[in-house]
């Protein structure tokens, strides 16, 4: 018999020919992880609270009498802890899942309530206008937006840890806890299991931010003591880039006539006592210079040289 994933539709082709979806709540690995965490648990606290309820029930019970009831209140004690770690995956899902749960839970619930109440006209007006005020209403719309957003992070990171981010060999995902709207998107709250490091969050940065759809991603740690709690801030705005009006500007006066300011004539030179003077005429517009009266030599003549000079020969 083949071993099956909880919360997961068989592949088996149906009668069109095609396969049918396959939907994972719990993984195989988790649920067994789980299962086998839980036995270990029932055990280690049955033989804890067991001898330690029997050595209390020794004062008050014969000692035969003190055993049964150690055995009970450990089988008791052990069975409800060990169920609650057994089905822990499940409760994880339906926290995954809880704000949805609840929101659903409160539209149906008030239905049911004003349909007993009233009439439906009664009931169908009372929904249109929450519904108008949320949608129509520029505060209470970024407001339903925001929370909006907040659900649909936590899926998105969710999604993210089970796709491409490191995890233990059970395969046990971080536990994703509120999410919050902030100026520039949510900050989700998150803690890391052991085998998930900051260091390689900050190197998925990127591609968490396109599984949720955001301009960019950073993350923090939450508590300075302690790195498995982090902060995970899915920025989608800049609201540092944008023009802000001042209101100082409305209280200036505008019947205020213009002054008109003399301007003072610039000197185009300075007559310096210590500076020589230049002259900073054109070489085109100076005067061509003086001949002294004397013509050039026509040729020159060269020296006479003695012929018996020995040094003639190396030249």
């Amino acid at each position: 018999m083949s071993k099956r994933t909880f919360g997961t539709h068989n592949n088996n082709r149906g009668g069109s020919g095609r396969r049918g979806s396959s939907v994972t709540v719990i993984q195989t690995n988790v649920q067994y992880s789980y299962l086998r965490t839980a036995k270990i648990t029932f055990y280690v606290i049955l033989a804890v609270v067991g001898i330690f309820a029997a050595v209390i029930s020794t004062y008050y019970l014969p000692p035969l009498a003190a055993v049964p009831i150690g055995l009970a209140a450990g089988t008791l004690v052990g069975g409800l802890i060990a169920a609650i770690v057994a089905i822990w995956p499940v409760l994880r899902a339906i926290w995954w899942w809880l704000p949805e749960i609840t929101l659903v839970l409160v539209v149906v619930g008030g239905w049911v309530y004003l349909q007993e109440q009233t009439n439906p006209l009664i009931t169908g007006a009372a929904y249109a206008s929450v519904i108008a005020g949320c949608g129509l209403v520029p505060v209470s719309r970024r407001y339903t937006l925001a929370l909006l957003w907040c659900l649909i992070v936590r899926h998105r990171l969710r999604t993210c840890f089970a796709t491409f981010l490191p995890t233990d060999r059970h395969g046990h995902l971080p536990f994703i806890g509120w999410a919050k709207p902030i100026p520039v998107g949510e900050r989700v709250w998150v803690w890391l299991r052991p085998g998930l490091s900051l260091d390689q969050i900050e190197s998925q940065l990127g591609r968490i931010a396109v599984a949720c759809w955001a301009a960019s991603v950073t993350v923090t740690k939450a508590r300075s003591s302690n790195s498995a709690a982090i902060y995970l801030d899915i920025k989608r705005r800049d609201v540092l880039g944008g023009l802000v009006g001042s209101p100082l500007t409305e209280d200036l006066p505008t019947d205020v006539p213009a002054i008109t300011r003399p301007v003072a004539t610039v000197p185009a030179q300075l007559d310096l006592a210590d500076v020589p003077d230049t002259d900073d005429t054109d070489p085109a517009e100076r005067p061509a210079a003086r001949k002294n009266g004397r013509p050039p030599a026509a040729s020159g003549i060269p020296a006479k040289t003695a012929t018996d000079n020995p040094d003639l020969d190396w030249i």
